[in-house]
């Protein structure tokens, strides 16, 4: 099984948890009142990015090997194995995987956060630290939600350094968006910039008044009733742009067929829900969350937070509140 979490030779997955064991059951099991520097052990994140100038072989007519520099060219590669990671320029700002644990040192201190996971996906070029805010609200009784803060980047380009709230249905384990209107809940800062955590946190704002405004979110979806012909053409208009499905297509279609079964009762939470907008986002969720296709569960993972399915959740939150 091809797997995104990082993996070394001898077998060590970087990646900790607190808690219930992953579903892909791998990492390390941590207590939750682990010091910053027990994490980045756990965790694997305990390696550098290190840097060096891009060079290249040429052979000449009498076949000389000369060794040529790729002027303003670095290769990003682990300190602890020399495994490259990526090419970049000399304005390429990397993030050291201790200074995404580091992140949370203070909050952790003084506000009250408990780091849940960290880890390492494909080979190190992407990095991440989940920690939980403290913060629990019900969106009726009995369907909980708790905040959650994420702090992602990547030394491969493919991903800027963001600090986003996010939160997660307790019956279900769904990864929601807090993608609200006003974007209070997220921070990007692109890599041509020196990653500094207290402007980053000065950006973000309080826990509180993200995780406040998805509760008010999530409680006005509940209250709007959608009936199967809504949700019908709900899907339709959410996975269009990706899937090209036509309406009289639509039944052979994957993705929409089990989106409708999750919202007409297959959804885990389906009975706190119902038919309304907010169990069509938990449908939609719990589908990129848990049932899309995918090479493995890390790698749904992968997409869930960082890829299309984090771009499907943002997407379902604007057409829902629309």
């Amino acid at each position: 099984m091809a797997h995104e979490l990082t993996i070394r030779e001898d077998g060590f997955v970087e990646m900790a948890f607190v808690g219930e064991t992953p579903w892909h059951e791998l990492g390390q099991s941590i207590d939750e009142n682990s010091s910053i520097e027990d994490w980045q052990k756990a965790a694997g994140m305990d390696w550098e990015i290190k840097s060096a100038p891009v060079h290249y072989e040429v052979v000449d007519n009498n076949e000389h090997h000369n060794l040529e520099t790729f002027n303003n060219q670095n290769v990003l590669y682990r300190s602890d194995t020399n495994a490259p990671l990526s090419v970049v320029t000399n304005r390429y700002k990397a993030v050291q995987p201790k200074e995404v644990l580091e992140f949370f040192r203070d909050l952790v201190d003084e506000s009250g956060f408990r780091i849940h996971t960290a880890g390492t996906l494909k080979g190190g070029k992407h990095l991440w630290a989940l920690a939980e805010t403290g913060k629990y609200g019900e969106i009726t009784k009995g369907d909980g939600v708790g905040g959650f803060l994420l702090l992602s980047t990547s030394c491969d380009k493919s991903l800027a350094t963001t600090a986003r709230f996010t939160t997660v249905r307790v019956v279900c384990n769904n990864t929601l968006t807090s993608a609200v209107s006003d974007r209070s809940h997220c921070v990007s800062l692109s890599h041509v910039s020196v990653f500094d955590h207290e402007v980053v946190k000065a950006k973000l704002g309080t826990a509180v008044q993200s995780f406040g405004a998805f509760l008010e979110m999530g409680k006005y979806l509940q209250k709007q009733k959608l009936d199967i012909f809504q949700a019908h053409e709900f899907v339709l208009e959410l996975i269009k742009p990706v899937n090209q499905v036509k309406a009289e297509d639509s039944t052979n279609n994957r993705t929409y067929r089990k989106i409708m079964q999750l919202f007409d009762g297959e959804a885990k939470g389906f009975e706190l829900a119902g038919w309304t907008k907010w169990g069509m986002l938990n449908a939609v969720t719990e589908y990129y969350d848990h049932h899309a296709p995918s090479r493995s569960n890390d790698a749904r993972l992968d997409n869930a937070w960082f890829g299309m399915g984090n771009s499907m959740k943002d997407r379902a939150v604007a057409l829902l509140t629309a």
